[in-house]
């Protein structure tokens, strides 16, 4: 009696509020509508679900959506009453609807969605009231729950979707309706002038991680492989390479050392796209065997080349015994299906915990695509023999989307407390219709809503631990990973006169393998006491990371900001150091030196690690960040940052999800350090954005010092949140590894594809082995830009791969950037200048005409009409760099030989003056070093140049189309010059 009384008493309140608020009216007891002219929400409070419908079209791009905390879905709820209300923040003003969901003997769902004045997407956060008579853990809460998309449309229609995976892991365009990503995701099909986008995901983190799904659910996919063997019982599925939900309640597989690859030529079939792969073997560990029950595995793979041969080994009980001997993959290259691999369990293993070894016996790696896990006893048929894997039929009306967010400990609420996650929030537009621009307006509002502030690195970075290394620096090893080491390649750096350009960092890298080692301490006495230890043949080591005369991080660091440079140092995340557990248990999880888990870590063996909820480690990390501080350090590195998910909890603060304790392992450094600090994370294991807005960075890739076609695809898919809301880094690249290697192509391509695609350069030379050609190549691109902003792919939505990026200088101006990713052959690479961006075309304008010039090949390529189609053969190996510059009625610059983005950072103040026929423009002047500046007459003729102060200036006419200014000072300068023109 009491709710209804309230609902009736909010009915009153509410139809007072929406003249207020200028929300549309209740349109009955059972309906609920919140609208700002561009999307309405309109909630069936009954049913409990809700549709949102393009005001402008009527089309209906979600219906039939319900909302859920944990296994509690709205659907279940015995009554749902609203409230609505105005809001103001960041985003702007709005109003906001509050559902709340009442079942007996559960929590109340609350669930709040928000609209905003003028704009497109929906915002929405959940939680509950705990009204029951014990705790509540909230591990998954779900703003969208098994809703469909875009009503009455065929969307398999060209259909595409593009994961929001970060760091390591893998990013490519399905063309399938199955997807499960973490952060958000892209969907876009249709036809070529009426086509239609969504893109939905995380909008601000705090204490869950984030999920975005879209497709067949995973019940069809475990019914398809539940069917495949008549009368075995299904357990569990994972498709490696992608990420996961997993039920740790139930019988599993995890992979312990899981590196994300992705066969393109695996074509539609998308779990023989995604794998992991390991250089010698693959370990997989069984999980949670029930005694006594008989278990089948079944492994499916493929090989893009024609090369790899692997063999399974099960361990258990300390014995290894071979369950597949070595096998050939069948070849993607030789048109073959992936095959599918069974085993049996022996019973006797699921007492332990059984691994099961991948082992690589000829080829590049190992791989593996699926794992299957069967409760049963096999067929004598399936033994021993692979079976081929068809890809079964899409069903696009099917498909479900869901967005939800997940923790593995979860969320602690008390009786009588509520939880709505305020700052664990969740976005959506199906209004915008171009993925890119949806794309990047999804970013622009993460940006805003999570408050980020970004450092871009506008510098390289030299680590130190590649440049010692053989394997990557390079033949000749120069210096030490040691502070001595890291001042010496200051100096060579100095030197190399690198620095008139830019400012270089330096990164030391503290990382001691052994039981007790630098981490928990990471002091200046430990970081004496401990060196890098043995691990190569050939590297030059000392015995401690510190030693005379920068025995202390003030010393070394400060000698590195003296000669010019930014000092950067490491941290293992949270790799056990036993001295330290044992110094302070109280600081570690489950407050002991050494708790048990069945999870076993090469680093951390089966033990956890520190907490970082506990107070007096907090207290701890806040003086460490303050010595580093202190000392100079400008930048970190967080290496192997997966040991810092508390996956079994165990923390002080028992309300803490574990993505709250990892999301506080950066704050701390971020806060410690300092806003202007950049702090870097090696994200590997899990591509969550849980960090955003503590990282400057994340690694997408795994250790290397070469660029591959995969690389750039990974960062140029992510191009509207590379440099918006975090800077997305390849790993390290060595200069001289470069390819092709016969001509400059190679070298020129790492290069632009580095600056193009990612957002931060890492050295894996010494500039000690670089030559004066090297260091002036790499000054092309340097400084890197500061600015909110990254390249289009131009083709992601419309090619097979994305070759053709497109950065928009201003309305009049963009950078064409054409990769051919194929170091063989020359390839024949195109865009429509007038076509629309990210399906082929440049969005240039129709009516107008556009002078292209190549920066790298030092040429004018020609005029062109607005609505050309714009084609060059891309030699093999080569990144085209290019300048499109709208032509005018009088001189105008197009490009400079200073910076691969052809004036954009060294030239400002461009001006006409019509009155005197000159062409004014400010230029940033390196020391001694000339600058040649393109400029096209249009009809006139080049007559006198004048430069400022101490500037020297000389012009040459290169033909009746163009003419060749250079610019010169003796010091580093700001100078303004000009050239008069006659008609």
């Amino acid at each position: 009696m009491k709710r209804v009384l309230l609902f009736s008493l909010l009915f009153m309140f509410v139809s007072h509020l929406n003249t207020i608020a200028k929300v549309h009216a209740v349109q009955s007891q059972h309906t609920a509508v919140l609208e700002n002219g561009i999307v309405k929400l309109e909630f069936d409070l009954k049913k409990g679900t809700y549709k949102a419908i393009d005001v402008k079209t009527g089309k209906t791009g979600l219906y039939n959506v319900a909302w859920k905390i944990n296994n509690y879905s709205s659907k279940d709820a015995d009554s749902t009453y609203f409230q609505k209300y105005t809001i103001s923040n960041n985003l702007g003003k709005g109003y906001s609807i509050e559902l709340t969901s009442i079942k007996s003997g559960c929590p109340d769902l609350v669930f709040q969605f928000d609209l905003y004045e003028g704009e497109p997407f929906v915002l929405m956060r959940g939680g509950i009231r705990n009204t029951t008579t014990s705790a509540f853990c909230v591990k998954e809460i779900y703003p969208v729950f098994d809703g469909q998309i875009f009503e009455g449309m065929d969307i398999s229609k060209n259909f595409k979707a593009l994961d929001g995976e970060g760091g390591a892991a893998a990013t490519y365009i399905r063309e399938r309706p199955s997807l499960l990503s973490q952060n958000n995701m892209i969907i876009h099909f249709g036809e070529e002038n009426k086509f239609h986008s969504l893109v939905g995901g995380g909008i601000s983190y705090a204490e869950f991680s984030k999920f975005a799904q879209f497709g067949e659910d995973a019940k069809r996919k475990k019914s398809i492989m539940k069917e495949s063997i008549p009368g075995l019982k299904f357990v569990s599925y994972h498709d490696l390479g992608e990420p996961e939900s997993i039920d740790y309640s139930s019988p599993y597989i995890i992979v312990s050392n899981p590196s994300d690859y992705l066969f393109n030529s695996a074509g539609s079939f998308k779990e023989a796209k995604t794998v992991v792969w390991d250089n010698k073997e693959i370990v997989m560990s069984l999980k949670r065997l029930e005694k006594n029950k008989k278990y089948i595995v079944g492994l499916s793979w493929c090989d893009d080349t024609d090369s790899r041969k692997q063999s399974v080994h099960l361990r258990y009980n300390n014995r290894e015994v071979e369950v597949i001997p070595t096998v050939k993959l069948p070849s993607l290259e030789q048109g073959m299906d992936a095959q599918i691999h069974y085993f049996e369990i022996p019973v006797e293993a699921n007492g332990s915990t059984p691994q099961i070894i991948i082992r690589k016996e000829s080829g590049v790696n190992a791989v593996v695509s699926e794992a299957i896990l069967y409760e049963g006893k096999l067929p004598a048929r399936l033994k021993c023999i692979p079976h081929k894997i068809q890809c079964e039929a899409d069903n696009f009306d099917n498909c479900k989307i869901n967005l939800f967010a997940k923790d593995a400990v979860g969320k602690l609420v008390d009786m009588n407390q509520s939880f709505i996650t305020g700052n664990d929030e969740f976005y959506i537009d199906f209004i915008t219709t171009n993925p890119i621009y949806s794309a990047e307006k999804y970013a622009a509002v993460l940006k805003q809503r999570q408050q980020i502030k970004l450092n871009h690195y506008y510098f390289p970075t030299v680590c130190l631990w590649y440049a010692m290394e053989p394997r990557y620096g390079g033949d000749i090893v120069m210096g030490t990973n040691d502070a001595v080491g890291a001042v010496e390649e200051m100096e060579r750096i100095k030197d190399s006169g690198f620095l008139k350009y830019t400012t270089v960092a330096v990164r030391l890298v503290p990382d001691c393998y052994g039981d007790n080692n630098e981490n928990g301490w990471w002091d200046d006495e430990h970081w004496r006491m401990h060196g890098s230890g043995k691990q190569g043949p050939g590297m030059k080591l000392k015995g401690a990371h510190y030693r005379l005369p920068y025995d202390t991080t003030k010393k070394w660091a400060e000698k590195i900001k003296e000669l010019g440079g930014l000092p950067f140092t490491y941290f293992q995340t949270a790799v056990r150091s036993n001295d330290y557990a044992e110094a302070h248990p109280e600081h570690m999880l489950f407050n002991e030196a050494y708790h048990k888990i069945d999870k076993y870590d090469a680093l951390n063996k089966n033990f956890t690690s520190y907490d970082f909820t506990d107070k007096g480690f907090l207290a701890h990390m806040r003086q460490v960040y303050k010595n580093l501080r202190d000392g100079g350090i400008a930048g970190m590195m967080f290496d192997y940052p997966y040991t810092g998910w508390p996956l079994y909890g165990g923390m002080d603060d028992k309300y803490s999800t574990a993505a709250g304790a990892y999301r506080t392992i950066y704050q701390l450094a971020h806060e410690g350090l300092g806003d202007d600090a950049y702090i870097h994370e090696r994200n590997l294991v899990y591509g969550s954005d849980i960090a955003l807005g503590y990282v400057e960075s994340q690694r997408t890739w795994g250790d290397t010092d070469v660029l591959t076609p995969e690389m750039v695809m990974k960062s140029g898919l992510r191009w509207y949140k590379n440099r918006v809301v975090v800077n997305y880094d390849m790993d390290a690249k060595n200069l001289l590894k470069a390819k092709p290697m016969n001509n400059s192509d190679g070298l020129n391509k790492l290069l632009t594809m580095s600056y193009i695609t990612a957002s931060r350069l890492l050295l894996a030379n010494s500039f000690g082995v670089l030559t004066p050609d090297h260091v002036f190549k790499l000054s092309r691109v340097y400084p890197f830009q500061q600015n909110s902003q990254s390249a289009r792919p131009l083709d992601a939505f419309s090619s097979d791969y994305p070759r053709v990026y497109g950065y928009k200088v201003n309305e009049d101006w963009c950078q064409l950037t054409f990769f051919n990713e194929d170091e063989d052959k020359a390839k024949m690479i195109g865009v429509q200048l007038n076509g629309i961006e990210g399906k082929g075309g440049a969005g240039l304008d129709s009516n107008q005409q556009y002078y292209i010039y190549d920066f790298w090949n030092d040429q004018l390529i020609g005029k062109y009409d607005g609505t050309a189609y714009f084609e060059q053969t891309v030699r093999e190996g080569e990144a085209r760099q290019m300048a499109v510059r709208k032509v005018l009625n009088h001189p105008q610059i197009l490009s400079t030989d200073r910076h691969l983005m052809q004036g954009m950072l060294e030239l400002s103040n461009i001006r006409w003056d019509e009155a005197t026929q000159k062409l004014h423009c400010t230029t940033d002047l390196v020391e001694g070093e000339t600058m040649s500046i393109i400029i096209a007459n249009n009809g006139f003729t080049p007559q006198q140049a004048s430069i400022e102060k101490s500037g020297k200036i000389s012009v040459e006419k290169l033909s009746e189309q163009l003419t060749k200014v250079k610019v010169l000072c003796d010091k580093k300068s700001q100078l303004t010059w000009s050239i008069s023109f006659k008609e």
